[in-house]
């Protein structure tokens, strides 16, 4: 294989392959990055057997062929030698890496044992870019514990013209809604992790929000590919059955307020203070034109803060996880909050003004 590329191109593609590299695997390919000419444009893949990253880049090639390098050697190489041409050259498993004033021959590794990572087998559901950059919006609910990795992933659902993303992890659910174009059914179960890796590639390629992502699953393999711009990703999905959410979504509404959010943000935060050491819990009170923050503690003592609301229905007091609370405020992004309450020990729900298709649950804690 013989190519040349510029550095300045090349460096921001292997910035982003070499995070999907196999670091601590037993397998030594898993450590190495892809390099494939494909007619006019360069391959470039890593994967950890989890999931898999595939980018093309165009180059100048005057040679066909593939290797496998060690990912950190040649990302430390590439970010080296500055701005400058970059020319290629591989032997049997020696790539040689040379610009004007250097040159470096690295060992690496035949492509024969390297992954194959998967791609679609067929076409899957297409929708704006925006569509997943707010999926960002409800990752915080998925469970970090893997011994119930079920919760761990986000549930990806589409069917009858609307995509529904769901994360829980059993004390709380954040929930969105999005309608689609065509009627095409999917449902996954994808890792959070894969999501998060997602979305660093949908900024990386700065695309606009009328850009379009694939995605598409595959039962044989049990994978599901994302198609962004140049950008193939493949992830293992989690299996098992995930909860019937729908069912903790509130019916019954006894009580509703709309309060801005940056205002209940803050009392939340404040309120959190001396809820540290008290199992986290704040306690929220609904009263006429305003709600009543309060928290305590043994060590600390206690705090009180009012913030002005609209309410509506039964006054009511109810507790909740600080931090729960704390992170569906900071996640809605909207300057106005809607919150409905169906009771002391029953789930609170929370939608964001303004925004359709968001929402979020909060479970209750029950005061002793």
């Amino acid at each position: 294989m013989k190519f040349s590329i510029l550095q300045q191109d090349l460096l921001p593609i292997l910035s982003s392959v070499s995070r999907s590299v196999g670091v601590r695997s037993t397998l030594p390919v898993l450590g190495n990055i892809l390099f494939s000419s494909e007619g006019k444009k360069i391959k470039v893949a890593a994967t950890n057997l989890e999931i898999g990253v595939i980018k093309y880049i165009s180059a100048e090639i005057s040679e066909e062929g593939e290797i496998t390098v060690p990912a950190k050697t040649i990302l430390e190489i590439i970010q080296g030698i500055g701005t400058a041409k970059v020319d290629f050259e591989s032997s049997g498993e020696l790539l040689k890496i040379s610009t004007e004033k250097f040159s470096a021959n690295i060992k690496g590794i035949s492509s024969t044992e390297f992954p194959v990572i998967p791609v679609a087998e067929e076409e899957g559901i297409v929708f704006k870019s925006n569509v997943l950059k707010g999926s960002s919006q409800i990752l915080f609910a998925a469970a970090t514990d893997e011994g119930r990795p079920i919760l761990t992933g986000i549930l990806t659902k589409s069917e009858a013209g609307r995509l529904d993303l769901v994360a829980t992890d059993g004390f709380r659910l954040a929930h969105r809604k999005v309608s689609l174009d065509g009627d095409k059914i999917l449902k996954c179960l994808i890792p959070r992790r894969t999501f998060e890796e997602v979305l660093r590639i949908i900024d990386e390629e700065d695309l606009g929000e009328d850009s379009d992502i694939e995605i598409s699953s595959s039962a044989s393999s049990n994978q599901v590919v994302f198609k962004i711009g140049e950008t193939t990703i493949s992830s293992r999905l989690i299996e098992g059955i995930f909860p019937s959410w729908e069912k903790i979504i509130p019916t019954e509404i006894k009580a509703r307020t709309i309060v801005d959010r940056s205002s209940l943000l803050s009392a939340a935060k404040l309120a959190s203070i001396f809820a540290k050491n008290e199992a986290n819990v704040l306690t929220l009170k609904l009263e006429k034109d305003k709600l009543i923050l309060s928290s305590e503690s043994k060590e600390l003592g206690s705090q009180v803060n009012e913030v002005e609301a609209q309410v509506e229905g039964e006054e009511l007091e109810i507790a909740f996880n600080a931090k729960f609370l704390i992170d569906a405020l900071s996640a809605a992004g909207s300057s106005q909050l809607m919150m409905e309450f169906s009771g002391p020990l029953s789930p609170t729900l929370i939608k964001p003004v303004g925004e359709e298709g968001l929402e979020y649950i909060i479970m209750p804690v029950r005061l002793s």
